[in-house]
């Protein structure tokens, strides 16, 4: 593990912006640390390429604000006393006052002062790094704190697939100049991918041929290494041969005596210091200039290392606990900015490495940090002669890995639709914009999409099964072999205010395919299982009660089935049944449909018609089937003709309560609705 981690920690140090020493650090302190905290026996921490180069951005933000020195001149005014040579007793002359003040007649001095411009006080980059890492570790204690670790839940695999290879984008943008041997400015903020590519461009005509060479030959390397040698090297060790650390030996070899860096100025990663760090304070005044990079470099790491410790549990088959998890990150990240270290999470591959390798317990990372520390204190100053160029052919290698997860949208298109949107959509981001920002409206996008796609609740019909005798969703296609007049209806989404209204649509819908197909002049029962209602709000409760009166004022039987005790606690809280019936709630779909088939509809009064038919078509949401919609003039005439033949008869008069000249206007307001509603 101590070899793996040896060149791909120099590499992330390149990409973070730090010299190289400090990337052995940071293989080092996390992961001796993590022994004492975390929960997993094969993670293993350290720098991630996405995460360096989050830092990177924010490093850069920070050292634009550092402010610079500039020469000031100002005049001191002298007194007489102060021109008096208090040693010898005796008075400057003028000659001597003209040398010092270079006018006989004043005693003013011109001074040139050192100042400084307003802005951050004069950092090293890892200083910023350090403190990064103190800020993310302090709010991932925080989220422990407060038990945040289904946070990462908004991290799906989609989202963080996409930003993964943006990530890799990026990563390869920043280490091209490296492998071409070109020195690009330095770039930052949303949309500086596109000006990183205009300058890549601009500066093509200044590629180095030698830095081109070895670069190739190092990729033609890898590629044969790990693509063609490594499947048959796999039989004969127990172990994966180190082809980086391979790589790295023959060009610091190469490099070393064939003089490449004075003959060629093939540029190398120069002197790596052989001491121990001692520990330091972080730089808190930096906080308020990296505080929104800190959080997002800290959910960051949470959604990777939490990733990671599911691909774990699962392949080596034992639990992990999460939450605390988040301590042991936060408290490692704590600990570690002591030392000059920039942020890290897990590994996947340096989890397979030492699982691999037989390590079956945090001991490993132990043994592999006192190796790592002894390859500073030794072998140190023989890294100095190692390519830049060889450094980052290895980061581009890396991410051929990120980028194989383009697979993912081929298998993704076919079914899952909504998941391949926000697999694309968190790429572009990820891409357009900066890292750090592209993922948090990647994570908004697939709540976005959660939120459309509970306005559009699937809503269904349920039938008896005839040989299992339960009741399963039917097609609608199917609806004309259902016997009998009890319509089921069922909608799977939460019953809020987000979805309220669609519900009565929906309903609304359900019972006109139902009259349609079922092709019967018998008036429908309807039950309504809420099963298929996640949770149901206070607006939600309000709907249930208005359809059921709106539907009760038609003549339609209504019956609800309810299971959850929830929702049942939820009824019996509130004045559900003040409204609703309480021996029309069932707590089985059998038992609802049972009574509903054995009930008769009992015959309407002219008043109650009239009154059912009055409130509905004075509903914006009417009920009303489009059969019966149709049919209402005819229905209301001949209760018109009725009522006129009862005219003279003061007792039915006064039952109806409804004039000739009121019933004739609804008539002619029930057959403008019939046309409109039938147009559309």
């Amino acid at each position: 593990m101590a070899v793996f981690s040896v060149p791909q920690g120099i590499a992330l140090a390149s990409i973070t912006g730090v010299p190289p020493v400090y990337g052995l650090y940071t293989a080092i302190f996390p992961s001796f640390l993590y022994i004492f905290f975390g929960t997993s026996k094969h993670n293993a921490l350290g720098g991630f390429a996405v995460l360096s180069l989050m830092t990177h951005g924010a490093i850069e933000k920070v050292m634009l604000r550092t402010a610079t020195s500039y020469n000031a001149t100002a005049y001191v005014n002298h007194t007489l006393d102060e021109l008096i040579d208090m040693d010898n007793d005796t008075i400057i002359t003028n000659t001597t006052l003209m040398q010092i003040l270079g006018n006989e007649t004043s005693f003013l001095e011109e001074v040139t002062m050192e100042m400084w411009t307003e802005g951050v006080t004069p950092v090293k980059q890892i200083h910023v790094a350090t403190t990064i890492i103190f800020l993310a570790g302090v709010i991932q204690v925080f989220m422990g704190v407060f038990r945040l670790q289904y946070l990462t839940s908004l991290f799906s695999e989609q989202v963080m697939s996409g930003f993964v290879v943006g990530g890799g984008i990026h990563v390869f943008f920043a280490q091209i100049g490296e492998v071409l041997g070109i020195r690009l400015p330095r770039r930052s903020g949303p949309g500086y991918l596109y000006y990183r590519i205009s300058d890549l461009i601009d500066n093509l005509h200044n590629v180095h041929i030698p830095t081109v060479s070895i670069s190739a030959f190092s990729f033609l390397f890898l590629v044969f290494g790990k693509e063609y040698l490594a499947p048959w090297l796999s039989s004969a060790f127990n172990y994966p041969v180190p082809f980086e650390l391979v790589l790295v030996v023959v060009g610091i070899t190469a490099t070393n005596y064939a003089e490449l860096s004075r003959r060629h100025d093939v540029k190398v990663v120069g002197n790596i210091p052989t001491e121990f760090p001692p520990p330091s304070l972080p730089r808190f005044d930096l906080i308020r200039h990296i505080g929104l990079n800190a959080a997002a470099i800290a959910i960051t790491a949470v959604a990777i290392h939490i990733t990671v410790a599911k691909v774990v549990e699962k392949r080596y088959k034992y639990k992990i606990n999460h939450g605390q998890e988040l301590y042991a990150l936060g408290f490692v990240g704590v600990l570690s900015s002591f030392f000059p270290v920039f942020p890290v999470t897990s590994g996947f591959a340096r989890s397979v490495v030492g699982a691999a390798v037989g390590g079956s317990t945090q001991l490993t990372c132990l043994f592999s940090s006192l190796a790592l520390l002894s390859v500073i204190l030794c072998i140190g100053p023989a890294l100095k002669y190692l390519p830049q160029c060889i450094l980052a052919t290895m980061i581009i290698f890396a991410q051929k890995g990120m980028l194989e997860k383009f697979g993912e949208l081929k298998a993704l298109w076919p079914v899952f639709k909504i998941d391949f949107a926000i697999w694309l959509m968190s790429f572009l981001l990820t891409v357009c914009y900066d890292m750090g920002e592209g993922l948090l409206m990647a994570i908004g996008f697939a709540v976005l999409t959660t939120i459309i796609r509970t306005q559009r609740p699937k809503w269904h019909f349920l039938s008896r099964d005839d040989e299992t005798d339960h009741f399963k969703e039917t097609k609608k296609r199917d609806l004309e072999r259902i016997q009998g007049n009890v319509c089921i209806f069922r909608m799977d989404a939460p019953l809020i205010f987000t979805s309220s209204d669609r519900f009565t649509m929906k309903l609304k819908a359900a019972r006109r395919r139902w009259k349609r197909d079922q092709k019967s002049d018998n008036r429908c029962k309807l039950v309504i299982d809420c099963d298929g209602f996640p949770y149901v709000d206070y607006l939600g409760l309000s709907t249930l009660k208005s359809v059921y009166a709106d539907l009760s004022a038609a003549g339609i039987q209504c019956f609800f089935v309810v299971q959850k005790s929830e929702l049942k606690r939820l009824f019996r809280a509130t004045d559900f049944y003040e409204v609703v019936d309480e021996s029309k709630v069932f707590s089985k779909v059998v038992d609802a449909v049972k009574v509903a088939e054995q009930l008769v509809s009992s015959p309407k009064t002219v008043k109650e018609t009239l009154t059912a038919l009055s409130s509905i078509a004075t509903t914006d949401t009417t009920l009303l089937d489009e059969e019966e919609v149709e049919n209402q003039p005819e229905l209301v005439e001949s209760i018109a003709e009725e009522l006129e033949n009862l005219e003279n008869t003061e007792e039915s008069m006064s039952e109806t309560s409804v004039s000739i000249e009121e019933v004739r206007s609804l008539s002619r307001s029930s057959s403008r609705n019939s046309s409109l509603n039938s147009e559309e």
